[in-house]
């Protein structure tokens, strides 16, 4: 996506979701033992039932993937069939490309009011920082 975007002089933005797998609800039900520091009196053996993924759990990924997948759906993204970590809307005659790597997106536009809506969409699913135009990438500085 960097050389789509360098070739083509779009914008590359960057947004962190914020909590990210505890955006998420179970599909199954799954039961933890209580932390020792959190468990109040007389509570030995008892567990909690989880309601939310959590980092960790092995189903946190596929939940959050999920969930993702509903929240550009429901902005009429399409998402790449080779790649399905990259969704794209083309908008009178416009592009912007979504990138997901977890809970860090990279967003790629050849239009600054479709990163703006982008950006507004998100906000309105998830609680997100906008880190504005790319400096880095999965460690890797971007210049």
């Amino acid at each position: 996506m960097l050389a789509i975007a360098a070739y083509n002089d779009w914008e590359i933005h960057q947004i962190d979701v914020k909590n990210t797998y505890l955006n998420t609800e179970l599909t199954e039900t799954i039961y933890m033992k209580q932390l020792p520091s959190f468990s109040p009196p007389r509570s030995e053996g008892q567990v909690c039932r989880l309601f939310k993924a959590l980092y960790g759990l092995k189903q946190a990924g596929h939940c959050w993937y999920h969930r993702v997948c509903e929240a550009f759906g429901k902005f009429l993204y399409t998402w790449y069939t080779s790649e399905h970590c990259v969704f794209y809307k083309h908008v009178n005659g416009q592009t912007i490309i979504v990138v997901v790597a977890i809970d860090d997106l990279t967003l790629v536009s050849s239009c600054g009011r479709l990163l703006t809506t982008c950006k507004d969409e998100l906000w309105s699913e998830f609680e997100i920082s906008d880190l504005g135009p790319i400096h880095w990438l999965l460690g890797v500085e971007v210049k």
